[in-house]
């Protein structure tokens, strides 16, 4: 069993990435999540899904693209407004599903 000295109290100020513990695998970070929505856009064109839909995640992908260009942060509205866009209606358990839910899990959202 280690020892661990923070020389401060512990709390959730001084832990994660503002004051957010995340425990598993954290890879790729924008890499993956473009992957992600790259994966999303496709999905939906090969599941037939309404345009508005394969608009919305055109505009996530562009977004995560653009803030991974500039080293920014992407724009939590925009990704907001896409996913709940493109999810409206999807069934539970779907392959569409479960990648919007991934991407907005990765992204804090």
């Amino acid at each position: 069993m280690g020892t661990f000295n923070f020389n401060k109290d512990v709390n959730a100020g001084i832990i994660g990435d503002n004051g957010t513990i995340n425990i598993g695998q954290q890879d790729g970070g924008a890499a993956q999540t473009l992957r992600l929505a790259a994966e999303l856009a496709q999905w939906l064109r090969d599941q037939g899904a309404a345009p508005g839909r394969i608009e919305a995640a055109d505009v996530l992908r562009g977004e995560l693209g653009r803030a991974a260009q500039e080293g920014r942060p992407a724009e939590p509205g925009v990704i907001r407004r896409s996913l709940e866009t493109i999810t409206l209606g999807l069934g539970v358990g779907s392959g569409g599903l479960a990648l919007a839910q991934e991407i907005g899990r990765l992204l804090g959202n």
